[in-house]
């Protein structure tokens, strides 16, 4: 394949000169319902952001132009698999942990995780064993996971489905990472990799070792921190012993059900201690789960989204 190809973009050029009159969403209607959008973004941009339809493929379930562009995707970054995810890297990191977690998995990791990853646990219901990252006191920053402490925790919990690493940390630090691939694969542990901010590290010479080259499962991979693309867009890469197919599930289910899921987190958290304390987003739900009369009524006092 071509790495010279824009499967994508050259649909949308294409199906922009077709000139076909708009009765679909986004209401904007190429940029004529909202000419201060056009005035910030510019004609050519606002005139092909379009919806999902059969010239264009949908992103749930690829079979043309963005099938293709997954495909030059995992050529370039040498894995066996890529899905173009439009939810940042969060939403590639808690792919990961879904696909390969289920309640009561074991899962190692750094304590100096993103958000994502704890977010990931808490929906799944896996059980995080952490490690520990040195502190480096000079600098006054954590570095990575020791391979000594990623081997000690692997022989304490034998029974983990996986090892979750970030190449590299948000301070820039490296693990051995082929080194911990195979002590993880040695004892039929999955590797996922955290490589927000190391998508630099699959191009040119001189970089640390990027994930798919040291074995690993899966790779969240941040198109936008190092690689140039527009905000959240990100890559999730696989290796040759994960399942396409379920990974596409797993990535699909989120769109469809994260509302159920927050209803679902307010039920079994009451208290809102995790996701809904006073500062969240969603701390709306859990009064009005807690006030039956309110959701009866369709009081418009307490907001399910509130933003007070």
């Amino acid at each position: 394949m071509s790495q010279e190809k824009a499967p994508i973009y050259e649909a949308l050029e294409q199906f922009r000169r077709m000139r076909i009159v708009p009765f679909d969403v986004p209401g904007h209607k190429h940029g004529r319902g909202n000419p201060e959008l056009v005035n910030l973004l510019g004609s050519q941009c606002v005139s092909i952001d379009v919806n999902s339809m059969k010239p264009l493929d949908n992103l749930c379930h690829p079979v043309s132009v963005i099938k293709e562009a997954e495909q030059l995707a995992a050529e370039a970054f040498g894995a066996a698999g890529a899905f173009l995810m439009v939810g940042g890297t969060t939403s590639s990191v808690q792919t990961m942990i879904l696909t390969c977690c289920k309640k009561g998995d074991k899962i190692i990791l750094p304590r100096n995780v993103h958000r994502s990853v704890i977010n990931a646990l808490v929906l799944c219901g896996a059980t995080p064993i952490y490690v520990n990252p040195d502190v480096d006191n000079r600098l006054g920053i954590s570095l990575g996971m020791k391979l000594e402490q990623v081997e000690k925790a692997i022989q304490e919990n034998p029974d983990a489905v996986a090892v979750f690493v970030n190449n590299p940390t948000y301070y820039g630090i490296c693990s051995n990472l082929r080194e911990i691939v195979k002590l993880a694969h040695d004892r039929n542990m999955k590797v996922l990799v955290d490589e927000a901010h190391g998508t630099h590290f699959y191009f040119g010479e001189g970089f640390p070792v990027n994930a798919m080259d040291a074995g690993a499962d899966m790779a969240s991979v941040s198109m936008h921190k190092s690689g140039g693309s527009l905000t959240q867009s990100s890559f999730l890469l696989i290796g040759k012993n994960m399942h396409p197919g379920y990974v596409r599930q797993i990535i699909n289910l989120p769109r469809q059900q994260v509302l159920l899921t927050c209803f679902f987190q307010a039920l079994i958290f009451p208290e809102g201690i995790l996701l809904f304390g006073e500062r969240s987003p969603f701390r709306g739900w859990r009064s009005w789960l807690n006030m039956p009369e309110q959701r009866s009524t369709g009081s418009e006092d307490i907001m399910p989204l509130g933003t007070s």
